[in-house]
């Protein structure tokens, strides 16, 4: 029932390229094994884990993930359950092997035996069995003795032909360890985020160099905390000092994150994509693929539909793996709501899911909020100020975006506002106000006591920018920008005053808007930090003021080197004008479609007129369509906007 939903909802599926296929090596496939006597059945499915992970360190061979071969296995075997010999061979063939791998793990007195015998699948023919015996304490040593009799058995080489391998050195060689990491790998697969962080740092606790179970940290540290948490860095640089000690997959996939986490986003992005394309079937990869898109991607610049291949990939691949599932049901929330959709995705996600995890509860709660009765509606907004920190940090970030539930969105910023003491001017200005055409309304956020003078003529000028009439006194404030320049520091007012300068040719405040942002990006480098921020707003400065001095193909070739990999939100702004005015609409698109991740539904209508002009007139409508929807209640200095958009609609109805 879980994958019929999903397919479903994802109609058009992901279909794997044959190039990438064809790269990978042939795979083995782990089946469980049969357990019999004490304490043997841990190993019924942790045979697999190890076994996997053992083989996959051989040049001309590649074992099937383990989550791939769980998914098969369950979707066909009854829980606990045991399979003949044809059903184990379907199993593997499903998962796209050429070789299988079946076994058994039996307790005899005081020893243990490992059996296993290696199967071509496509002829069904056995091709060899490889056993060992020995103490249950020395059961990893046991594990590596099996896989490389398997690995003669498979490759048909000889035994010194085969590389080194050592169980040990790629997962941990202490059992305290192995279980623990085990325990949170159970409940990472449930979304019980906070028992898979104890499980994980447990792990750790009894093996500082478990390199595996750094990553699963630093992956549970970033949904218990968030992205940019340090304890997500500081993970990734744990696994980094161990890479050597896992499989080439593993490897691979800890130094793509741990080039995300340095900033080099080029390469974070190369190795990711190179790594699902020799592993097609490596569920983790299409996942943190995804995640590099969902969380980095307004830089890439990569769309949503980026993230949501490789979301649907992973799930495609191990259905149930209820975490591979949340961002695909915001995606639903927030991009194209419907709620008989959203109800079965979110029923799908709560079967698989830790009922009392604050993933599950957060999503309830964003759903009670949007397609619940009225009843159940105000009930749940009644309840925000009482609502778990955590649950109402979250909620209107990322469950919330929407223009159909702003109402909901402000609310839910408003309710932090009163319980954390806090200004949440950006969010209530540009997406509950601004994000719906409410001038009036936004620009009363703003004024409150609260918001910084300068923030308040930043973002007054920033909207201006877009070509939205200001009044007189309006326009006024805005001259703090470059009267007060030499007080500035944030890079972000920096902008303001020097596009403000450039707009009325000050240029030498222009001038010195850019020197005082390289001063601070040099000053960021001397103090170990990046100075990436100081340096791209200044780089957007510039162009900026080329641009208002009629050289647009100056001021593009001053931000080349930021069009991939360093997009920010103010160089994808600046490019996305200085691209629409040259009418160089295929170009644009990226840049106005890197707005996806935020609520300033605006964005819309210019990546509309975008498609349209490029022919792509369904991916216009849709935008019209939502832009219309966002501003249909705008204020009525707004609506020719409005009104333009509804011709648009009519313009490119299909029977038109």
């Amino acid at each position: 029932m879980v994958a019929t939903v999903w397919m479903v909802f994802n109609p058009r599926g992901v279909v794997v390229d044959e190039a990438i296929a064809d790269e990978a090596e042939p795979g083995i496939a782990v089946l469980p094994f049969s357990a019999r006597g004490e304490g043997m059945e841990v190993w019924r499915e942790g045979m697999v884990d190890l076994l996997s992970t053992n083989l996959d360190a051989v040049p001309g061979l590649r074992s099937i993930d383990s989550r791939t071969l769980f998914a098969r296995w369950r979707e066909a075997v009854p829980e606990s359950g045991e399979v003949d010999q044809a059903t184990a061979l379907r199993i593997a063939r499903a998962t796209g092997a050429k070789y299988a791998l079946l076994g058994s793990a039996v307790s005899l007195g005081g020893e243990v035996r490992l059996s296993a015998e290696v199967y071509e699948i496509e002829g069904g023919g056995r091709m060899g069995q490889a056993q060992v015996q020995g103490s249950p304490d020395s059961i990893l040593s046991l594990v590596d003795r099996l896989a490389v009799q398997s690995l003669v058995v498979a490759l048909q080489q000889v035994e010194s032909e085969l590389p080194e391998i050592d169980v040990a050195s790629v997962t941990t060689s202490s059992l305290p360890a192995l279980r623990a990491w085990l325990e949170g790998e159970v409940h990472y697969r449930h979304g019980a985020v906070s028992a898979a962080v104890a499980a994980y740092e447990r792990a750790l606790a009894h093996d500082s160099t478990f390199a595996f179970a750094c990553y699963r940290l630093s992956a549970v540290y970033a949904w218990a905390e968030s992205v940019s948490s340090s304890r997500v860095e500081e993970a990734i640089q744990h696994a980094r000092r161990f890479v050597d000690r896992l499989p080439p997959r593993q490897a691979t996939l800890v130094r793509g994150l741990e080039a995300r986490e340095r900033g080099d986003l080029g390469e974070a992005n190369s190795i990711l994509r190179r790594l699902v394309r020799s592993y097609p079937d490596y569920a983790d990869a299409w996942y943190e693929l995804g995640e590099f898109y969902y969380h980095w991607g307004t830089r890439i610049p990569a769309s949503i539909d980026d993230a949501w291949d490789c979301f649907s990939r992973a799930v495609e691949l191990d259905p149930s793996f209820a975490t591979y599932r949340i961002h695909p049901i915001e995606f639903a929330l927030n991009y194209d709501p419907d709620s008989t959709r959203v109800a079965n995705l979110l029923a799908e996600y709560k079967q698989l899911a830790s009922a009392d995890d604050v993933q599950t509860r957060e999503l309830q709660v964003a759903f009670d909020l949007v397609f619940g009765d009225e009843e159940r509606r105000q009930r749940t907004l009644a309840a925000l100020d009482t609502l778990d920190p955590w649950i109402l940090h979250m909620l209107p970030q990322n469950r919330l975006r929407h223009p159909r539930f702003w109402p909901q969105y402000e609310a839910a910023y408003l309710a932090k506002e009163r319980r954390q003491s806090r200004d949440y001017w950006y969010e209530l200005f540009w997406g509950a106000a601004g994000g719906r055409g409410y001038a009036e309304s936004g620009f009363a956020y703003l004024d409150r006591p609260q918001t910084n003078t300068v923030t308040r003529a930043c973002h007054t000028f920033l909207w201006h920018q877009q070509g939205f009439p200001l009044s007189e006194n309006r326009l006024a404030e805005t001259e703090i920008l470059t009267s007060n320049i030499d007080s500035l520091r944030a890079s972000g007012h920096l902008y303001c005053a020097g596009a403000k300068a450039a707009d009325e040719g000050l240029w030498d405040k222009h001038a010195q808007a850019i020197e005082t942002l390289e001063e601070s990006a040099r000053r960021s480098v001397a103090a170990g930090g990046t100075g990436r921020t100081a340096a791209r707003t200044a780089l957007a400065v510039e162009a900026y003021g080329l641009w208002k001095q009629g050289r647009p193909e100056a001021a593009l070739a001053v931000l080349s080197d930021l069009r991939r990999y360093e997009a920010a939100r103010i160089v994808s702004w600046v490019l996305g004008m200085i691209l629409i005015d040259l009418e160089r609409w295929e170009e644009a698109i990226p840049y106005l479609r890197n707005w996806w991740w935020d609520t300033y539904s605006f964005m819309n209508y210019n990546l509309a007129r975008a498609y349209e002009h490029t022919g792509e007139y369904d991916k216009a409508r849709k935008e019209y369509a939502f832009f219309v929807e966002a501003w249909q209640d705008a204020d009525p200095e707004l609506q020719p906007w409005v009104d333009d958009a509804r011709r648009a609609l009519d313009r490119l109805r299909p029977d038109s």
